[in-house]
């Protein structure tokens, strides 16, 4: 679940240095076969991933980010049901991506819908106030490229061959994150929905003052996902694909995220930790066991 908010010109812009007690950890992670190199990282990176103008026409691994992929995007839905709504959303249960008895399955989408339908908060009882987009299409691997190295999505899009022969495979061991042969179709569908949501969100906000929330209802999740590579069940970092999308598509220079979870959201903080543009806030509870000051 994830919402976007821009905040508004008048406002100054906020330092992307929010937590600096954060500045110094150890990650451990449990190199496997893939082609990305090891999680284990003693300190941190500096400008990991630079500013936004840097990651609007940049490159990873030598292969080249486009600056935009195209023009604006328009909404899928049409003016007149974009005034009127209140919720956008999309759902991306990602069936195929599960490991039974794992606390990240394929049971969580239709857990979470069908709560919707018993609280009559679905486009069936609320009409025209909530609607479902369907029709999205799955981010480009530039979109994931502003966020993720190329290594490492390449590397995972080469090991779903490993998970069709294995039906099953860890990525990586601070979950531990697994891995099925649909893991990299699904996780880039489920960033889609968020870049869909923001494409509807920004083209609604152009036809009145009151824009609708977008709620983007997928997995697998994001928040932990460090650009080098997966973490804690998380493959791709949606949230901060889209951020990332919302700026080089749309123009939208500062945006702000706001995390709220039992753990912290390591993966979206690091990709913009030294991004004055994007201000992330998180409420967690408590800090992922891998890191430690």
């Amino acid at each position: 679940v994830m919402e976007l908010l821009r905040i508004p010109p008048s406002l100054p812009i906020l330092g992307g240095t929010v937590f600096p007690l954060l500045r110094q950890y150890r990650v451990y992670g449990t190199h496997h076969s893939l082609t990305w190199s090891s999680l284990q990282t003693t300190g941190r990176k500096q400008n990991l991933n630079g500013g936004r103008s840097a990651q609007c026409a940049t490159s990873h691994g030598g292969a080249s980010v486009s600056h935009a992929n195209g023009a604006p995007k328009d909404s899928p839905l049409p003016d007149s049901l974009l005034r009127d709504a209140r919720i956008l959303y999309c759902a991306s249960p990602a069936m195929g991506h599960n490991k039974e008895a794992h606390p990240e399955s394929n049971k969580r989408v239709p857990a979470i819908v069908d709560a919707l339908e018993k609280l009559e908060l679905t486009p069936k009882h609320r009409g025209s106030q909530v609607l479902e987009i369907q029709n999205f299409y799955p981010a480009s691997l530039d979109d994931v490229a502003r966020v993720h190295s190329r290594t490492y999505i390449t590397g995972l899009e080469k090991a779903m061959s490993k998970a069709l022969d294995e039906g099953l495979i860890f990525i990586e061991g601070t979950g531990p994150t697994y891995a099925t042969q649909t893991t990299f179709a699904e996780s880039l569908l489920s960033a889609g929905a968020g870049i869909t949501l923001v494409d509807s969100v920004v083209a609604a906000s152009k036809l009145g003052l009151s824009p609708p929330l977008g709620f983007a209802l997928i997995r697998p999740p994001g928040h932990h996902a460090v650009p080098e590579g997966p973490m804690g069940f998380c493959v791709f970092g949606n949230i901060a694909v889209a951020a990332r999308y919302a700026q080089c598509q749309h123009g939208l220079k500062r945006v702000m995220i706001i995390d709220f979870d039992v753990h912290h959201g390591n993966g979206t903080c690091d990709a913009f930790y030294d991004d004055p543009d994007i201000f992330f806030l998180s409420t967690h509870q408590e800090a992922i066991p891998v890191l430690v000051r």
